[in-house]
């Protein structure tokens, strides 16, 4: 009797032996993959903040083109360009609009 007692008790010992050998290499194994991998982020965030430096100078630099060009637009430049004074203007009046709408209730 203690001599099945003794093999159940060294059969027991080993399977938790190995049970939390598997588990260390595991756990070693997903700590490694999560370091690397905190290590290829961090590069990839520098590339990439590198270039949003880039294109923010680039931003800047097309919004000056923009301002100049936006200054030296006049009317000699338009009437050049072939744009016309428009002599007959016409504005759209609000209630007319609104009446004409099928979603809007009118409150008589």
């Amino acid at each position: 009797m203690k001599t099945a007692i003794l093999k159940i008790n060294n059969i027991s010992r080993r399977n938790i032996f190995w049970v939390l050998m598997s588990f260390s290499i595991l756990f070693l194994g997903s700590y490694i993959y999560f370091i690397t991998q905190t290590i290829v982020n961090t590069a990839s965030y520098r590339v990439i903040e590198k270039e949003l430096a880039v294109l923010n100078s680039n931003i800047s630099e097309l919004e000056s083109d923009y301002f100049s060009l936006k200054k030296s637009v006049n009317l000699n430049l338009a009437k050049e360009l072939g744009y016309v004074e428009v002599s007959n203007i016409k504005f759209i009046d609000k209630d007319a609009i609104s009446q004409t709408l099928s979603l809007v209730k009118t409150i008589e």
